[in-house]
């Protein structure tokens, strides 16, 4: 009896035994992710996990990660970048299988499991001196586990770990810390909810770097930008650097524009700073172990003086005042503009299409005359730019001319177009006195000191120029066109007349002309590869200031001679120039192609 027992529970034991034997193994496969952006840049360094969890991992430089050993079945795949953005997708893995998987990464969309970092502090390029505080803060999300629940740990790659506080309600977390070593840190942020889901971020840091300067407050002073900051206060200093930004406040793009070697001296004028509404500066110290730290950035607005979000089609001046006279034909605006405080005093709203104005006293005190599309003249006190008259020429009128005598000379463009295309009218009363000229629409310029106008034509090609002579009485006494008919270069946007009448110069070339009825040509000023935008004066006419469109200057040239000596550098490319003393007042493009100007008073030598 007692045998077959035995037997019994010996062959039971093997039953059992050959049962659990036979329970198959837990299907395991792998799983090969690639991330990419924008649907084809492969991206290195983006975080893989799963939902379920399995594994995680960090893809290659090839954007691929190998997940091994994932129990068989379906998974949600998270793939995440810092400061990018993340993706997902789905896969099914089967036993002893190889699946593959592609994540685009979205720019901007964070989605997963895992927890969202986002370092505050310290700001880039986080560079500090070794023993200084260095606070240490960031943002902790996740959708499931309690900010306190999350693990969080700061580590150094020289130093190991250097805090491990959990966020507090908010998602904060912080902390400042004074030890860490001389070197280059690569300061690692880790955080993991309480699925065992985990994410990193990382700022590097430097304790190499000088000590701190800090720019103060800059003071903008007529035209130039005062920059003063504090003293290195270490004995390994070797120089200052002081940037600007090279364009508008935007972007990282800064130019070095001044290098100081004694520690004492800090402070720094820019005496050019650019025609732009805003400007950033700051100041970088280096230490003689070559490293270096940029001080707190300031900016300003309008370093250079003021600046207008258009580019005038006509600027005059009042022939006593400091005030200039901007046309805005996009705007529809004439602005009255104080150069000495840099403030715009009053403007006024233009009708039509305006053309080329003339300012000065016709015997009602100082007027500016605007001619206009509409078929009128309109003429506004220069004190206020209260519109004083009108006066009707029943055509298009393209540019005016005053001669002081209480006669207004206008450029219309009748039909037929030789129907005595330049006309004069009286400033009381409107009525038209005599008519002439060749061209419709002419570009008109009086002769200082003369009854007499040079005209540049606007509609015909080759380009002409006139010569007219009135009577005391505002006739036509004569008429006479040049000899060459487009032999020399004629410019009717640049052109002007000498302040003693002698000679006209134009075009981006500088052609002189005689300004008498023979307009006889006299050569063009020494300009090589530079292409003149407008000209002014010595009272005298000796010399000629000529403004340039491809350079940020003024050339110096003189006249008969034709002869270029010398510059002036500007802060922008000017487009008008005109002179009040020993100063010129310019109107300025920030860069060749720009819209917006600014006004630069710039002094003569």
């Amino acid at each position: 009896m007692k045998r077959i027992l035995l037997t019994f529970l010996v062959l039971a034991f093997a039953m059992i035994s050959c049962k659990k034997d036979d329970k198959d193994p837990v299907e395991k496969g792998d799983l090969n992710v690639i991330v990419t952006i924008n649907g084809y840049q492969l991206s290195a360094g983006a975080e893989i996990y799963t939902n379920p969890a399995s594994k995680q991992g960090v893809t290659d430089e090839f954007g691929s990660v190998l997940l091994t050993g994932l129990d068989a079945g379906s998974y949600e795949v998270y793939a995440s970048l810092e400061n990018v953005g993340s993706g997902k997708s789905v896969v099914k893995i089967k036993a002893d299988e190889l699946a593959e998987i592609r994540i685009n990464i979205i720019a901007g969309i964070y989605v997963g499991l895992a927890p969202s970092i986002n370092i505050i502090l310290p700001g880039v390029p986080a560079e500090f001196m070794q023993g200084e505080a260095i606070t240490f803060s960031a943002v902790i999300e996740d959708d499931k586990t309690p900010h306190a629940e999350i693990d969080v740990k700061w580590e150094s790659n020289l130093d190991g770990i250097l805090n491990s506080d959990s966020p507090d309600e908010n998602g904060n977390v912080s902390f400042s810390t004074a030890s860490l070593s001389r070197g280059l840190h690569k300061i690692t942020l880790t955080a993991t909810d309480s699925e065992g889901y985990t994410s990193t971020a990382t700022v590097n840091v430097s304790t190499l770097a000088p000590g701190a300067v800090t720019l103060l407050q800059p003071v903008k002073n007529e035209g130039t930008v005062i920059l003063t900051w504090t003293e290195y206060q270490q004995s390994d200093f070797l120089k200052y650097e002081v940037y600007r930004s090279q364009s508008n406040y935007s972007g990282e793009n800064f130019e070095l524009i001044s290098t100081l070697t004694d520690k004492n001296q800090t402070t720094f004028t820019d005496l050019t700073p650019p025609l732009e509404f805003q400007v950033r500066y700051y100041v970088r110290v280096t230490n003689t172990d070559d490293n270096s730290r940029n001080s707190n950035i300031e900016v300003v607005d309008s370093p250079s003086g003021y600046i207008f979000n258009f580019q005038a089609s006509d600027m005059l001046k009042h022939p006593t005042q400091p005030y200039i006279y901007l046309v805005n034909q996009g705007g529809q605006k004439l602005i009255k503009f104080d150069y000495i405080n840099m403030q715009v005093v009053t403007e006024t709203t233009l009708q039509g299409n305006i053309g080329y104005c003339d300012i000065g006293d016709n015997g009602f005190g100082v007027e500016i005359y605007a001619p206009s599309s509409d078929g009128w003249i309109y003429v506004y006190s220069a004190d206020d730019l209260r519109q004083t008259t009108s006066i009707s020429t029943g055509l298009s009128t393209k540019s005016v001319v005053i001669n002081g005598l209480g006669h207004v000379i206008a450029s219309v463009l009748p039909s037929p177009w030789w129907e005595q295309p330049v006309r004069t009218y009286m400033r009381s009363t409107g009525i038209n006195i005599d008519g002439n000229g060749d061209f419709d629409g002419d570009r008109l310029r009086m002769i200082p000191g003369k009854n007499e106008i040079i005209s540049i034509s606007t509609s015909v090609s080759p380009i002409d120029m006139e010569y007219f002579k009135l009577t005391d009485n505002g006739m036509f006494e004569m008429h006479q066109d040049d000899p060459y008919h487009g032999d020399y270069p004629l410019n009717p946007n640049i052109f002007r007349i000498s302040p003693s009448g002698e000679y006209s110069i134009t075009s981006n070339s500088g052609a002189v002309y005689y300004a008498n009825s023979s307009m006889e040509y006299k050569g063009q000023l020494q300009h090589g590869t530079l292409k003149f935008s407008d000209f002014a004066f010595s009272d005298d006419g000796s010399v000629i200031y000529a403004a340039t469109s491809n350079r940020k200057s003024i050339q110096i040239g003189y006249y008969p001679s034709l002869i270029r000596d010398n510059e002036i550098l500007t802060r922008g490319f000017p487009v008008f120039i005109l002179r009040d003393g020993n100063k010129i007042i310019s109107l300025s493009k920030s860069n060749e192609n720009a819209v917006n100007t600014g006004i630069e008073i710039i002094s003569l030598p």
